[in-house]
């Protein structure tokens, strides 16, 4: 199963990004190899309509699940869509997300948060 989290950076120490559409990076993490398994840059830059762009995007990187820290309506459409499952964290390191996601801390979203 693999799991994407905009992030600040390419390891697992890095921090979540706050900013799902615009983030410059999403880790996708596979969790039964447990290892992360890409590094998708974001290179999308239009003013307007990037969470069902960037959503897409995920979607055909064969994601199961996104943890981020806010999701727009438009983003999460396509994300339902998609089959993709969203759940909310905090800003934390990759790595205590990922943990938290396993041990079934983490709020699993059913609408857009804003």
């Amino acid at each position: 199963m693999k799991i994407a989290i905009p992030s600040q950076g390419k390891t697992l120490d890095s921090l979540s990004n706050d900013r799902f559409a615009r983030a410059e990076l999403f880790v996708i993490y596979d969790l039964d190899k447990g290892e992360i398994v890409e590094i998708i840059e974001n290179t999308a830059n239009e003013a307007h309509g990037m969470g069902p762009k960037v959503s897409q995007m995920l979607a055909e990187k064969g994601v199961n699940v996104l943890i981020l820290e806010s999701v727009g309506k438009n983003a999460f459409e396509v994300l339902k869509a998609a089959g993709i499952e969203v759940y909310l964290t905090k800003k934390d390191t990759l790595a205590n997300i990922i943990e938290n996601y396993k041990n079934g801390k983490l709020e699993k979203v059913e609408n857009a948060t804003h």
